[in-house]
């Protein structure tokens, strides 16, 4: 745990270049991210399936998904840590009349969670892999809405950040309706309408700060500058609040995932609770924690009010349930509940955790969902009662969802741990009774999965089920992708090294986002005590002056 612990805040440091650096030197990295999986959606979508081929749309989905994970890495391998600003920056004029241009760039922060994008919409693809009901149609709608979370993380003005936010509704909102059985359609109902919610208050958070910054320019890099008026920054802050809430998602404004999860595909539960609902986090960490920062001070206490409702919500919810599926997506309420704790502690050390959280968190919600969603189709059965003692029977998925749970709840040893432990000694600096909350909650949840490993993989089995099998292949490594993404950066949260270099082309991703984190938290480092002046020495004193001889008599 200490070495866990000091390889999280490493000194900013030059680090040496890895093997590998310097081999992109184009300046169209994030455009292939974002408008590659658009373009081969489109073509998957219109060109006709040939004759005895139905595994197409599957192989263009997997390995452009694949490429753009390669690409991801690429950037991330070269990306120059411990420095600020944007980096494989892209900007070209739009609409100049209205101050829009097409602007790209990504931080330290964007460029982690364009990995971990990559990561999420791969093992979604691999656990598409039996989708075979209107192949083209699913696997386009999918890699629209990769282009669209990839859109959003690249997106350096707010025109193109709310074009994409938007973007990426319908696709989702149509994968759930159309794959998710009979009671898909009132779960994607649910999804459009708080997903349209929060896109009609991210466009009043924008016009708010355009108009705050002279209706000048759309550029992040204008309006992120503070307002002038606490009472515009606070209006902006309610508006990115009521985003994030409805794409994190936090109670009450998450009934649409608990349904999405329940009812979806593997494949779209875990793009939705591990990559698209991240974005919730990220808005909250780059435009109110960042940009804002009287409004964010005004607006911490409720933050962290609602980070505890969601997280103690979520694992009562969780031990009521006797629902496998749903009792999977409460638990993946919490890492969202932790991040959003880390943003109302505005300290430097709970905002370093939250963003790392934000990385972690998507993989551990990913995995218990897509663990869960694939246990219960392979037991045929998703009650706690039916679906009982499979861990002799479907061992893989047994230990899969156990890993899945632990990292929900930031057990060491894996990614969410050293996120978690910085956001909590963090926030009980700052929020004291929130941070205690959503500690109790922790500790609940680690009850409500006691009692879901007791039930379902490791007691009694029941002889009247029937017989359950085990992964297959493709969801074997849709699952152990996200298990060793998490084990990899619990291990080595600064990246392996030997001999002080770096090694696998990682630098660590702690230090991808050391910098920019550090940046966005300087509003909120404690002030520098003054030295104490040193007090003046005495001047020496003069010597006595030798006595004048008497005159003599």
């Amino acid at each position: 745990m200490i070495g866990v612990l000091l390889q999280a805040t490493p000194s900013p440091s030059p680090t040496p270049t890895p093997l590998g650096a310097n081999v992109i030197g184009f300046s169209f990295l994030l455009s292939l991210m974002v408008w590659g999986p658009a373009v081969v959606a489109l073509i998957t979508a219109l060109v006709p399936e040939p004759r005895g081929v139905r595994r197409l749309p599957w192989g263009l989905a997997f390995w452009t998904t694949l490429g753009v994970l390669a690409l991801a890495m690429a950037g991330y391998s070269q990306f120059q840590s411990f420095t600020t600003g944007l980096q494989f920056e892209e900007r070209m004029p739009w609409m100049p009349r209205l101050g829009v241009s097409y602007h790209l760039g990504v931080d330290g922060i964007s460029m982690a969670l364009l990995v971990l994008n990559g990561l999420v919409f791969l093992c979604a693809i691999l656990a598409s892999w039996e989708v075979r009901e209107r192949g083209r149609q699913y696997f386009s709608l999918l890699l629209f809405a990769e282009a669209a979370a990839n859109g959003v993380l690249a997106a350096q003005d707010s025109f193109l950040l709310i074009f994409f936010w938007t973007a990426g509704i319908l696709p989702v909102a149509l994968l759930v309706a159309g794959w998710a059985g009979a009671r898909g359609p009132a779960a994607a109902a649910r999804l459009l309408a708080f997903w349209g919610t929060g896109a009609a208050t991210l466009l009043v958070a924008v016009l708010l700060l355009y108009d705050a910054a002279g209706a000048s320019s759309f550029d992040l890099g204008t309006l992120a500058k503070p307002a002038a008026s606490v009472t515009v920054q606070v209006l902006v802050g309610i508006a990115l609040t009521v985003t994030a809430a409805t794409r994190l998602p936090l109670v009450p404004a998450h009934g649409w995932i608990r349904d999405a999860a329940a009812e979806a595909p593997a494949g779209v539960a875990i793009l939705i609770a591990g990559a698209v609902s991240r974005l919730g986090g990220y808005l909250l960490v780059r435009l109110l924690a960042g940009a804002e920062p009287s409004g964010a001070r005004a607006l911490a206490p409720y933050l962290g009010a609602l980070a505890a409702l969601t997280a103690v919500y979520g694992v009562v919810a969780a031990l009521s349930t006797r629902d496998l599926r749903r009792l999977a997506a409460y638990l993946a309420l919490v890492p969202g509940a932790v991040t959003v704790l880390g943003v109302a502690g505005l300290t430097p050390l709970s905002l370093d955790g939250t963003v790392m959280l934000l990385f972690g968190g998507g993989l551990a919600a990913a995995l218990v969902v897509g663990a869960a969603i694939t246990l219960a189709e392979r037991a045929q059965a998703r009650e706690l009662g039916v679906a009982a003692g499979l861990a002799g029977r479907a061992p893989k998925l047994a230990w899969l969802l156990l890993t899945g749970c632990l990292a929900v709840l930031g057990m060491p040893f894996l990614a969410t741990f050293p996120g978690a432990v910085m956001v909590f000694l963090g926030s009980f600096r700052t929020q004291v009774w929130a941070a205690s909350l959503v500690a109790a909650g922790v500790v609940l949840g680690g009850m409500a999965v006691a009692r879901l490993m007791h039930r379902v993989a490791f007691g009694a089995p029941n002889p009247d089920a029937p017989p359950p099998g085990d992964s297959s292949l493709a969801e074997s490594w849709c699952l152990g992708v996200l298990v060793g993404a998490l084990l990899w950066v619990g291990l080595v949260p600064s990246g392996p090294k030997l001999f002080g270099n770096p090694i696998f082309l990682d630098q660590g991703l702690v230090n991808i986002v050391n910098s920019p984190t550090a940046d966005l938290a300087a509003p909120y480092a404690p002030p520098t005590p003054p030295s104490p002046k040193p007090s003046p020495s005495p001047s020496p004193s003069a010597s006595p002056a030798a006595p004048s001889p008497s005159p003599s008599p």
